[in-house]
């Protein structure tokens, strides 16, 4: 039987996207954002505010002098970088939580979605896209899904696995057949109604290239391929992870060769390093504060 009804119910109580990473979202498709417009969305949250402090005087970022205000992190780190660092300070409250039907860590689901934010952002730089901050932002929402799907495929997983290993589908298209829906397309649901920006929201729903129009959309095809990137560097694959469709088209619409694939692996084994602290995976008061620790 169709557990959509039971679903899509679930999402009457969804809580709010935090409006600060809201306004974010929106900058995004803005061609110049002025130093003005972030201080003036960010100043009154207080959580994201002191969010934005830390990290700016963290490791991370390596600056030489100590930020005291918005207007000096703005000025010293850049708006793409500072709205990157704002939407993943609200996307925390959003994911750090457990997904057992995913992950078996609590934090499993947020160290994926940042391992794929910091890819799609590498991938964009090495192709010299002009929407890096928008990368990152897709890659690091791709899986909202997940985060209220995660209770029914954890209900589900012994007849998900079933038809997984039975019949060699995916994992997201076993857990469709089993559900009456995926995780894609309840992120694209829920991404409607946190009202999203049309563009992040076709990534989400897309992200697994499962319809032909995706392969229309060249950040859809990035972020796919981030995610793909990031099985590959085996880091944290997930329940989902262990069976996984491949487009190796994708590769050659970017023109990527195996030595820029190594280029960009070996970058990202890097980046994630300095980044665990920045997005609050391991110790230290440096990195973002998730909102449900404990």
């Amino acid at each position: 039987m169709s557990l959509v009804p039971q679903v899509l119910k679930s999402l009457k109580t969804l809580p709010p996207f935090p409006l600060v990473a809201q306004r974010a979202l929106l900058l995004l498709n803005k061609s110049e954002v002025s130093i003005q417009e972030l201080v003036d969305i960010v100043k009154f949250d207080p959580a994201i505010t002191a969010n934005v402090l830390r990290i700016s005087n963290s490791a991370f970022f390596g600056l030489r002098r100590e930020i005291h205000s918005l207007h000096q992190a703005l000025l010293l780190l850049g708006t793409q970088e500072l709205l990157k660092v704002i939407i993943a300070s609200g996307a925390t409250r959003l994911f750090c939580r457990a997904t057992p039907g995913y992950f078996l860590d609590r934090l499993g689901l947020w160290r994926h979605s940042v391992s794929v934010a910091l890819m799609a952002d590498l991938l964009a730089r090495e192709l010299d896209h002009p929407e890096r901050a928008t990368a990152f932002t897709a890659g690091l929402l791709h899986d909202i899904g997940k985060v209220v799907l995660s209770l029914y495929v954890d209900q589900k997983f012994t007849e998900i696995m079933e038809v997984v290993d039975g019949r060699g589908l995916s994992f997201q298209a076993a857990e469709k057949e089993v559900l009456g829906i995926d995780h894609a397309q309840l992120g694209g649901e829920m991404a409607r109604l946190w009202d999203f920006p049309d563009r992040l929201r076709l990534v989400i729903k897309l992200h697994h290239l499962d319809k032909p129009e995706a392969f229309a959309d060249d950040m859809v095809l990035l972020v796919y391929l981030a995610d793909l990137l990031v099985l590959m560097f085996g880091q944290d694959l997930g329940t989902d992870g262990l069976a996984y469709d491949g487009y190796p088209e994708v590769l050659r619409l970017f023109h990527l060769r195996e030595r820029d694939l190594e280029k960009i692996l070996l970058n990202f084994g890097s980046a994630w390093q300095e980044a665990q602290v920045f997005f609050g995976l391991i110790g230290g008061d440096d990195g973002l504060q998730c909102a449900h620790r404990g």
